[in-house]
């Protein structure tokens, strides 16, 4: 299930992939992949926001490994799922940015 869930965060809208929101209670967390190019896998970063903290973080990038950013995001969302949060993939059309300013973390 997580890798249907990422491989949809694979698509790509203008420079950043879709989201993949991660959810436990009231805490909140932004999984993506910003790409420096819409026409290429690399140079690629994952980006990681703590929603309510308005906290980002990029803790991979690659500048020549086609899909590192995607398996790190992957993996990512995978250990916030067997720790017992709910991960979900965010269509394109769907702006987390109205969700993150709505969010409150104790």
């Amino acid at each position: 299930m997580i890798r249907f869930v990422l491989l949809a965060t694979l698509l790509v809208s203008g420079n950043l992939a879709a989201q993949t929101l991660c959810t436990l209670g009231d805490l909140q967390r932004v999984i993506s992949v910003e790409y420096e190019s819409s026409q290429a896998q690399v140079p690629c970063r994952v980006r990681y926001k703590k929603v309510t903290e308005d906290e980002i973080t990029y803790p991979w990038r690659a500048e020549r490994e086609a899909g590192y950013c995607e398996a790190r995001a992957e993996a990512l969302a995978a250990k916030f799922s067997s720790l017992g949060w709910s991960c979900k993939a965010k269509p394109e059309s769907s702006t987390l940015d109205a969700t993150e300013n709505s969010a409150s973390n104790p």
